[in-house]
C-alpha cells in the first residue's frame, strides 16, 4: 500500500519541531530513544507515505542530521504558525503534518489518515483518539486549508481547533491513541517502556 501511495498520490510530509521545549527543559526533538534523535523516529514513520519529508523549524537547524528544514514563517504563533509555514512551501495538494514529539507514530496510523484524506473534499482530515481528543499535531492538511487557516491567524487565533472553524475538516475514529502519544515533559519517556 504504501508504494502504491507514493506512485499515484504525492503527498508532502512535514514535521513541525519549531518550540523552545520548555517544559521538556531541553530540545525533546533531540532526545535520544534507541539511541537515535526523536525526530529522526517521527521523520523515518512520516517517510514511509509522504514523497518527501521537511522539517518546519524557527530555533534549531537539524540540517546536521541529514534532514531538510525550512524555517518557521510565522515563529512564536504555535503549531497553527508552522502549519501554515508547511503549506505555504509545499508544492502538494494534501500534505501530512506532524509534530515531532510522537515517539510511537508508525505507517499504520497514518496510513488510514492518508487514504481518508485522499477520498475526501474536506480540507483537513484529524484523528480523534478513545479519549476523545483531536490529534490535529498528526493530520492531513489540504493546500485549499491555507487562506482559512492564514485568515485564523491574522485574526489572533493561536489555537486550532479554533482555526478549525475556517475550514472544512472531518474527524478519523481511531482505536487506540499510542501512537499519539506526545512527549512534553522528561517524566513523559517512562511512558515508552
Amino acid at each position: 500500500m504504501e508504494r502504491y501511495l507514493q506512485a499515484e498520490s504525492k503527498i508532502g510530509g512535514y514535521v513541525l519541531a519549531g518550540g523552545n521545549s520548555s517544559r521538556f527543559g531541553s530540545n525533546k526533538a533531540l532526545q535520544l530513544i534507541d539511541d537515535k534523535p526523536l525526530i529522526l523516529h517521527v521523520s523515518e514513520a512520516v517517510s514511509k507515505l509522504a514523497t518527501a519529508v521537511t522539517i518546519v523549524s524557527g530555533v534549531h537547524n537539524y540540517q546536521s542530521l541529514g534532514l531538510t528544514v525550512i524555517p518557521d514563517r510565522v515563529s512564536g504563533r504555535g503549531p497553527l504558525g508552522g502549519i501554515i509555514s508547511a503549506l505555504e512551501h509545499s508544492s502538494y495538494e494534501w500534505n501530512l503534518i506532524v509534530a515531532c514529539d510522537m515517539p510511537l507514530l508508525a505507517a499504520a496510523p497514518l496510513e488510514s489518515l492518508v487514504k481518508k484524506a485522499l477520498n475526501s473534499s474536506a480540507e483537513v482530515i484529524t484523528p480523534r483518539t478513545p479519549d476523545g481528543l483531536l490529534q490535529p499535531l498528526c493530520a492531513m492538511y489540504s493546500k485549499s486549508a491555507l487562506e482559512g487557516l492564514l485568515t485564523a491567524l491574522l485574526n489572533g487565533t493561536r489555537k486550532l481547533s479554533v482555526a478549525f472553524q475556517n475550514i472544512r475538516w472531518e474527524l478519523l475514529e481511531v482505536d487506540d491513541d499510542l501512537p499519539y502519544l506526545n512527549i512534553n515533559h522528561p517524566d513523559d519517556l517512562d511512558k515508552l517502556t
